[in-house]
């Protein structure tokens, strides 16, 4: 064990989750604790926060990063409590399903700052600490949306997309500075907001979601878990990934390497 942790790098590291209340992001938080760093558990919701930053002996810090000085408020508050940054996560994101042609400005403007600004204004408060520093690893969350067109998602997607960007210029101009910044793709996740608004139980909600995935033909032929999209986190944060910045890493089960139809079963 003790050489898994010394492998990853993160022992003493100063880690911030945005979002990091529920879902993925408790996910990432309970590993990053484990993995021996010192973490603050950010989210709108105190309640939330709280109970994560108690569950990993962590720090909770309540606030929206939706505005510039909001975001800036937690960067610092982490910075403050932790001593320094040198690692940060931003799980937070959604989307809202609308046709092209329903859509209007302010759908755009919703999702556009929902899914991009306000990893923007994270971004830009960490990064004037770890520049001044001398380095860190930042990961975002992005999506399988931002490579191909999703009907009814063309916001969400756009948006994704742009957060790639965003990441590869970041990559670009604080590389020299020690700063790595990354992103992951996830597909089809059973997150507890899914399961929340499912009306169902955890296990129903996975064979709802692996059932659809078999039927649209994902090789692993089911849907991602929590776990597995905080695991990618954790990696681009750590230094196994020491050598990566300005990639996106997709975790799909697949679906980006299958034909965009249920195979034909041509060949025997």
């Amino acid at each position: 064990m003790e050489g898994i942790k010394n492998a990853l790098g993160l022992e003493g590291q100063k880690a911030l989750i945005v979002g990091g209340g529920f879902g993925i992001g408790r996910q990432t938080a309970r590993l990053l604790a484990d993995a021996g760093a010192k973490v603050a558990v950010a989210d709108i919701d105190e309640g939330r926060a709280r109970a994560v930053a108690e569950e990993i002996g962590g720090h909770a810090i309540v606030g929206d990063v939706m505005s510039p000085d909001g975001a800036r408020a937690i960067v610092d508050e982490a910075h403050a409590k932790l001593g320094g940054l040198s690692r940060l996560a931003n799980i937070i994101g959604g989307v809202s399903m609308k046709r092209f042609i329903d859509t209007d400005a302010d759908h755009w403007r919703q999702q556009l700052e929902f899914n991009l600004i306000q990893q923007m204004n994270v971004c830009h408060a960490a990064g004037r600490h770890m520049l001044a520093e001398g380095g860190g690893s930042i990961a975002m969350v992005s999506s399988v949306s931002a490579y191909w067109g999703a009907r009814s998602m063309i916001t969400y997607g756009a948006s994704k997309a742009a957060l790639n960007s965003v990441a590869r210029t970041l990559a670009d101009e604080w590389g020299p500075h020690g700063i790595r910044v990354n992103t992951i793709a996830p597909d089809n996740t059973a997150t507890s907001r899914i399961i929340g608004r499912s009306g169902t139980t955890e296990e129903e909600t996975f064979a709802r979601l692996d059932a659809s995935a078999a039927e649209e033909g994902v090789p692993l032929q089911r849907g991602g878990r929590e776990h597995e999209q905080a695991g990618a986190l954790l990696f681009l944060l750590s230094d196994l990934s020491s050598f990566m910045t300005g990639q996106c890493l997709v975790v799909d089960g697949g679906a980006l390497v299958h034909f965009p139809r249920k195979a034909l079963d041509l060949v025997p």
